[in-house]
């Protein structure tokens, strides 16, 4: 395989490495932003929720005294009856009467109303409870992966630059500029060719370029050639051991850089 092009397999595979940590260096704090956004949404709605019950609280101890007033002027008005002298007198006391009478039982009825928003509000902040401390946690372990994934890819990302800088220069001036141009273009400048197509364009190689590009005669006329793919542009590679189990340290470490 022509060397330059055996290196621009290797420079590829480190730039798609590069990628990938880089990318993952960027969603750290973007998972840890998000996991405090899930914390803060179920501690507001929690604080809602213990907010709503004691508003409850309030009104049933309002309701409950409201009732007795009510109960203690019925008591009140009974006893005037006894000493009331007209039929006008007793007809305006149980009117009276009637009408607290209605007010308790009004009362009573939106008190069992605040009882059934009581239980469903605690069976609420039952709910909420679990998800803050579910989303605690989940923001705990979102700063713990983010500080490891900080340390772990700064460090390689700066070791695989250091490799990238080492490589770079070892490839002919002309054609690490036609990477460059390909690959900014593109995301990638090299492509393994796989059953006459081009695997990044999945396009067909005509059989003419697919028999110079797969030929391994060191001392062939297209031995040191480049070949670019006609439709898509990249640089095309060919893996012999497709034919034959040959080592080819430079593609395996492609491959593994190119996997999900």
């Amino acid at each position: 395989m022509n060397a330059d092009l055996e290196n621009l397999i290797v420079l590829q595979s480190q730039d798609l490495e590069l990628k990938r940590l880089r990318a993952e260096l960027a969603d750290a704090p973007v998972r840890v932003s998000a996991a405090q956004t899930d914390r803060a949404k179920a501690e507001v709605a929690l604080t809602a929720a213990k907010t709503s019950l004691s508003k409850e609280l309030v009104l049933r101890n309002s309701q409950e005294t409201e009732v007795a007033g009510h109960h203690s002027k019925i008591d009140r008005l009974r006893k005037q009856m006894e000493s009331a002298t007209s039929a006008a007198q007793i007809s305006a006391l149980e009117h009276e009467i009637t009408f607290a009478e209605q007010s308790i039982s009004r009362l009573e009825d939106e008190e069992l109303a605040s009882l059934e928003r009581t239980d469903n509000l605690e069976a609420e902040k039952s709910r909420l409870t679990g998800l803050l401390a579910t989303t605690t946690s989940a923001l705990e372990a979102a700063r713990t992966r983010a500080a490891e994934v900080t340390a772990r890819n700064t460090a390689a990302i700066a070791a695989l630059e250091t490799e990238r800088a080492a490589l770079r220069p070892r490839i002919a001036e002309n054609i690490l500029s036609n990477y460059d141009r390909i690959a900014k273009g593109k995301g990638t400048a090299v492509s393994e060719a796989i059953n006459q197509k081009c695997s990044a364009c999945q396009m067909l190689v005509r059989p003419q370029r697919w028999n110079d590009l797969i030929d391994r005669d060191p001392n062939g006329e297209f031995a040191n050639t480049i070949f670019n793919c006609e439709t898509c542009g990249r640089m095309l590679y060919y893996d012999p051991r497709r034919d034959a189990p040959v080592a080819t340290p430079a593609i395996d470490k492609l491959r593994r850089a190119e996997s999900p």
